[in-house]
């Protein structure tokens, strides 16, 4: 576990504390301090330690460069560059002075440095600072390591991370060649007693890579379900959204996979309170009950987990939802099926563009597939039908079909398919069946 700790130290660099910013506007911490080429004020500098007086002032290392090393016992970078900065002190000498500054305590610090010169056997000749508060003033800083750079005559030289400290960039300072690269600590305003990314609180999601949601019924959305990528840039995760939706509904989305839609006359319930998971109602009893048995559901994930999403939101629902468990499984059941009534082929298409026309009266399908009439009835005009509408037809080619029909009575349709030879008949046929029922202990 430490070191699992020390490895994401590393990656991100050290948090030093927060600061207030702008929603949504990140915010550089270091540009509310003193600036490059701003002179130092010669504050006094007290709690010294490994130095030749326990305080000094700026103007003490006038002729110097000085070199301030903003650091802390936890963070490992700044741990790990002690060794190479006690080097280019030794290398510099007199030229150069390392200044090791931290808020922490004396005993808190020192000890520790302590150890560390035991364990390295190496003692270092970098005067360190505790308690400080007057040079975090000066120089606000985010993350550790911190670098302020102070020319000989007390001007801000540069302020940069641990990449600039190497001799390399000590000549460019020293012989004012070139320059070094500034650090900006960015920072966008986060309260974590807040929901991340709600409101602006840590951004605005445009670096979004992966998430899940859940929430209660949110009131000025209509309900409904989606299932497209989105633009982020030149990046295109997967969504799966839901919103103001039953349980039951959440459930049959996610069972759905890459297959087709499941209508609630595929689904058996065996739970007690079946109110809670799906509704009924219609009108004011409806909206009654909408408000406190609906949820809103969201899913990101990665174009390379796409094929997962269902799978990840069954995860998510068992979960969220640990009173429910849910599966699919084959049971023998009565539906409503499309059946030939003849050998005669009198649906096979005559080719040209596929297209598809529906209104509660009429059907067109032309050089379309019969999964299309299935899909329509289903989903829409026989979908509270109380048996499940399937294809039973064994016709695996793409048809033509023209029906003038009222599309949610069974009667109508029938008249209208019997020029093709086709008829809805009610038999038992094994489907795959989305099983919800009361999880037990």
């Amino acid at each position: 576990m430490k070191k699992t700790t020390i490895y994401i130290v590393w990656a991100m660099l050290c948090l030093n504390f927060t600061v207030d910013g702008q929603a949504n506007k990140a915010v550089d911490i270091t540009a509310t301090g003193l600036q490059i080429g701003q002179p130092v004020p010669d504050i006094s500098i007290n709690s010294i330690h490994n130095f030749k007086s326990n305080s000094a002032k700026i103007s003490d290392f006038k002729g110097k460069l000085l070199i301030i090393d903003f650091w802390a016992t936890w963070c490992s970078p700044c741990i790990a560059m002690l060794p190479k900065m006690d080097s280019l002190q030794r290398q510099f000498g007199d030229k150069v002075q390392f200044l090791s500054v931290t808020y922490q305590s004396e005993k808190e610090a020192m000890p520790f440095l302590e150890k560390l010169e035991k364990q390295s056997k190496r003692k270092y000749i970098l005067p360190v600072v505790t308690n400080d508060t007057k040079l975090n003033k000066l120089f606000p800083h985010v993350f550790l390591p911190h670098y302020v750079w102070i020319d000989q005559k007390g001007f801000v030289k540069a302020i940069t991370d641990f990449n600039e400290i190497n001799a390399e960039g000590i000549n460019k300072a020293l012989n004012n060649v070139g320059s070094l690269t500034k650090k900006a600590d960015l920072k966008i305003a986060y309260d974590e007693k807040k929901p991340f990314l709600i409101n602006g609180n840590g951004g605005d999601g445009k670096n979004l890579i992966s998430h899940s949601l859940l929430t209660g019924f949110s009131s000025g959305i209509s309900g409904g379900y989606s299932y497209d990528p989105i633009d982020i840039g030149s990046y295109r995760p997967r969504k799966i959204s839901c919103w103001n939706k039953s349980i039951s509904y959440l459930f049959r989305i996610a069972y759905q996979e890459d297959k087709s839609y499941i209508p609630l006359n595929r689904v058996v319930f065996n739970v007690k309170d079946t109110l809670s998971i799906y509704n009924p109602y219609s009108g004011k009893r409806f909206l009654d009950w909408q408000p406190q048995n609906t949820y809103c559901y969201e899913l990101i994930v990665p174009p390379e987990q796409a094929k997962q999403a269902f799978k990840i939101m069954q995860a998510d629902l068992s979960r969220m939802f640990p009173k429910y468990e849910a599966r699919m499984e084959k049971q023998k059941v009565r539906c409503l099926a499309l059946v030939r009534t003849s050998l005669d082929d009198k649906i096979g298409t005559t080719g040209g563009k596929s297209m598809g026309e529906v209104t509660p009266t009429s059907f067109v399908a032309k050089n379309a597939f019969i999964s299309y009439l299935i899909v329509q009835l289903s989903i829409k005009y026989l979908s509270k039908y109380p048996l499940p509408i399937i294809d039973d037809t064994h016709y695996s080619n793409k048809v033509d079909l023209d029906l003038e029909a009222n599309l949610s009575d069974v009667t109508s349709l029938n008249n209208a398919l019997k020029k093709y030879d086709l008829a809805f008949v009610e038999k038992d046929i094994e489907l795959d069946m989305l099983i919800i029922k009361d999880k037990t202990n």
